[in-house]
């Protein structure tokens, strides 16, 4: 099918192909999951519903799984930087690609990235003495300094990024695993029951439901790897690879870790309405109880690995997204820029990494707002993900003649099963211990944004059609890659 021409930004110039393998693409798709906030859901939601939160996880696993399936069959059509902006743009068109895509991705960076920010500092001061000393509201130095070290990592390549991201991925992902396993093989020292313990919210469907979004945080994000498409050997048969066994790798190592952390260390009442489990506390007092002293500077190692990875995947696959994004038009064009030498977006990366800077300055420590952000973004994310999966059916039947190199098991059952798990999880997304107003004014208020964005920027500075799908041939012409369709 001929596709039709548009002015495009300049194709000369593009990102390094081919210069990352599996590894690469698995450390980025666990790496970016396993965070130091997700570390601190997992241990909330253990210390607020037990057995129930696993289940939750479980629930979780599957629907991401299913949702995984779209992504891996939409990568294979359009291997692209822009990823689920091209998804959208070529399914369901510009409109829809640049509401998701910004609600998803780069507004939710202001709640998922400062989450991640603030945390990292926060588990630097209860796991290492040289912070002990440290107020909780100053520890946005410890993170904002990270952030601005990797920065500087993702500046000078696409090498240099997967190279630290396979190296701090498999030294957390282990020890959190190893940890965890003695964990559950040691006798239990908190009197709690089972491998879990009991629920302090239900036990009923509801329980379990209301548990869902929290769980959900632990393995979304599974996608950053797909803008890292135009950059990996093999992407078709990597990029599915990557997502199924990461997602299998973290939900073996949040219950591995979940179950030991739970069967050793007591949730106990710090101050009223305050839990143990509700703050980084348990990493240190989990790490002692392993190993003593050694096992504690050991897991808080890995505790700082998770926030790491996950702020270096971020700064790696962020701008990537918002550079072809640029390439079709839909942002300035400043972020097409790509340094001749390193061949990486320069300005997409200073951008990424000044949101959570500015973010986790303002906050200043304050762990009610992290869970309360970490859930408005589950629904930005679940809001691209849901129409993902329509993108994928669009093009099914609008163009059932293009290339896919990896078509979805039982089509469209995954797209069918996740979507409706994903409209269950946002409806039964607030917790007990918040408030659906903290989740859902923030959430809306993001699409609202991003919506108007979209309608100015299309119809009144580019003189687009915000509601006309894409023809896949076009977005892969603006990243060089005509002919794969």
């Amino acid at each position: 099918m001929e596709a039709t021409e548009k002015p495009v930004i300049d194709q000369t110039v593009h990102l390094q192909e081919a210069a990352l393998g599996f590894p690469e693409a698995l450390a980025t798709a666990v790496g970016l999951i396993i965070a130091s906030s997700v570390l601190l859901t997992a241990t909330q939601g253990f210390g607020a519903a037990g057995f129930i939160f696993g289940l939750a996880i479980l629930i979780a696993y599957v629907l991401m799984m299913c949702q995984s399936a779209s992504f891996a069959e939409m990568a294979g059509i359009l291997p692209t930087s822009g990823a689920v902006y091209d998804y959208l743009a070529a399914g369901m068109g510009r409109f829809w690609a640049i509401t998701g895509t910004l609600a998803a991705y780069l507004i939710v960076h202001i709640f998922a990235g400062t989450a991640e920010v603030s945390a990292v500092g926060l588990f630097a001061q209860v796991n290492f003495a040289i912070f002990a000393n440290m107020p909780a509201e100053t520890t946005w130095v410890i993170g904002v300094i990270i952030v601005g070290l990797f920065m500087v990592v993702n500046l000078l390549g696409i090498n240099v990024y997967g190279r630290v991201e396979v190296i701090m991925t498999f030294v957390m992902w282990l020890t959190l695993f190893i940890f965890g396993l003695i964990g559950i093989l040691n006798a239990a020292q908190s009197g709690i029951s089972g491998y879990f313990g009991e629920s302090f919210v239900g036990t009923d469907l509801t329980a379990i439901l209301s548990m869902t979004g929290l769980a959900m945080f632990l393995f979304v994000g599974v996608e950053f790897v797909t803008p890292l498409a135009p950059e990996l050997k093999n992407p078709s048969r990597n990029i599915p690879i990557a997502m199924y066994l990461g997602l299998t790798l973290v939900a073996v190592a949040m219950f591995v870790y979940g179950a030991g952390v739970a069967r050793q260390v007591a949730n106990v009442e710090l101050e009223p309405g305050v839990m143990l489990f509700d703050t980084p506390l348990p990493i240190p007092t989990f790490g002692e109880a392993i190993m003593g002293g050694f096992g504690k500077v050991w897991l808080g190692i890995a505790a700082l690995l998770a926030g790491t990875a996950t702020i270096n995947t971020l700064i790696a696959s962020i701008p990537r997204i918002l550079y072809g994004m640029a390439k079709d038009g839909t942002m300035p064009s400043n972020f097409a820029y790509l340094h001749p030498r390193f061949k990486t977006p320069w300005m997409g990366i200073f951008l990424t990494a000044a949101i959570p800077t500015v973010g986790t300055i303002w906050i200043q420590g304050d762990i009610g707002s992290i869970i309360a952000f970490v859930l408005a973004a589950v629904c930005a994310w679940i809001f691209s993900y849901i129409l993902v999966n329509i993108a994928v059916v669009v093009l099914r039947i609008k163009r059932p003649d293009l290339k896919r190199p990896y078509k979805t098991p039982l089509y469209p059952l995954p797209q069918i099963v996740a979507t409706l798990g994903m409209l269950i999880t946002i409806w039964y997304i607030t917790p007990p211990f918040l408030t659906p107003s903290q989740i859902y004014l923030p959430f809306f208020g993001m699409l609202v944004v991003c919506a108007g964005f979209a309608l100015i920027w299309t119809y009144g500075m580019q003189g687009l059609n915000p509601w006309a799908r894409v023809e896949p041939e076009i977005l892969l012409k603006e990243e060089g890659l005509a002919g794969e369709a």
